[in-house]
């Protein structure tokens, strides 16, 4: 019961509950955790800082764990291709291209060996200050060998913002990756975390190999590439036992995800929530789903041995939210499933 209370500490964060341990046998991995982080030793920003001791102990982690540290496109490569991935597969992500990458989370990365990928918005990289990098950073960043993601241009609340405007901050973000770097990066990070059918069909069609997201959860072969998700450390949240739950995590085996479109209208909210595992797994009566709206976990009811419905009691709230479905899973790595939604309104932050 201490072991099973310590893991609802450490996942009470992510606004997760779950239930029970055990070992299962599962097949070999089919799946990548990745990771998102934003400023390094920014310790006056801690909502999207992490500690330089922080950070260390969680390279230092995936040095000595036994994970293997992937690039981004090769995990998506694999995942796309349903090719099995090493075993403990982690991604390195960074969003927004502040300066503290250069000074202080690069460098570590580099000494440990580590690939990462940089997300930059381009209005900012353009204007650099106000602890933004510059394009002669980004140059020589990348000539280290840091690859580039495509993060927009003016980091956008693209769902507010209209389709239309989103599409031209696409387009204009992408003049602008041609003209300093000589090509567009190929896989794009939503602004926020925030997108809707209409933008994931449009950065589908402009070329992309895959778009993320920012919703926790582990990213596997029947998740979709336009809509991965990424763990979000920030310095309240980066405590050694919780990264080594959320990196040794693996993705449950699903599809036929409902609802398709995460952004809820009226009408739809709460929304009818359910999936189908691709295969039978061991102890589903363990799973726990816990939105980020309510103290309690959701009602499950599972069909047969593998479609599963989840029902909420009350809305979601205006803004950003969540559901974090977890079970243990065998050699004590939990099964991660997230998925995000949004309700128009509320405060943009």
């Amino acid at each position: 019961m201490a072991l099973r209370q310590r893991f609802l500490r450490l996942l009470a964060p992510l606004g997760v509950l779950v239930a029970g341990l055990g070992i299962f046998p599962v097949s070999a991995d089919q799946s990548a955790v990745i990771l998102i982080y934003h400023r390094f030793g920014e310790d006056s920003v801690p909502a999207t800082n992490v500690t330089e001791e922080q950070f260390r102990s969680h390279v230092n982690e995936l040095k000595a764990g036994g994970y293997n540290v992937l690039p981004l496109e090769e995990a998506v490569a694999k995942l796309r291709a349903r090719q099995e991935l090493p075993a403990r597969s982690v991604v390195i992500t960074v969003d927004d291209a502040y300066t503290s990458f250069r000074t202080l989370g690069w460098p570590i990365l580099k000494e440990a060996g580590f690939p990462v990928t940089l997300f930059i918005s381009t209005d900012m990289t353009d204007k650099p200050g106000q602890g933004y990098l510059g394009w002669n950073d980004v140059r020589a960043l990348q000539a280290e060998g840091v690859k580039i993601g495509h993060h927009g241009a003016a980091h956008l609340h693209t769902v507010h913002a209209g389709i239309n405007e989103a599409k031209a901050d696409l387009a204009r973000a992408s003049a602008r990756f041609q003209q300093e770097l000589g090509s567009v990066p190929p896989i794009f990070a939503y602004p926020y975390g925030e997108y809707d059918l209409a933008l994931r069909k449009a950065v589908q069609q402009a070329g992309f190999t895959a778009a993320l997201a920012q919703f926790s959860g582990v990213a596997g072969m029947g998740s979709d590439p336009f809509a991965l998700p990424r763990f979000p450390f920030n310095q309240n949240y980066s405590g050694l036992d919780r990264f080594k739950l959320i990196a040794s995590a693996q993705a449950l085996p699903v599809s036929e995800i409902v609802p398709a479109e995460p952004v809820l209208a009226a009408d739809r909210n709460p929304p009818l929530f359910g999936f189908t595992l691709e295969r039978p797994v061991p102890g589903l009566k363990a799973l726990s789903c816990y939105p980020s709206h309510m103290s309690e976990p959701a009602k499950i009811t599972v069909i047969g041995e593998q479609r599963v419905e989840v029902r909420f009691d009350k809305p979601f709230p205006p803004g950003r939210s969540r559901i974090n479905c977890t079970m243990p899973g065998p050699d004590r790595r939990w099964y991660w499933l997230g998925q995000f939604f949004m309700v128009m309104g509320g405060t943009l932050d």
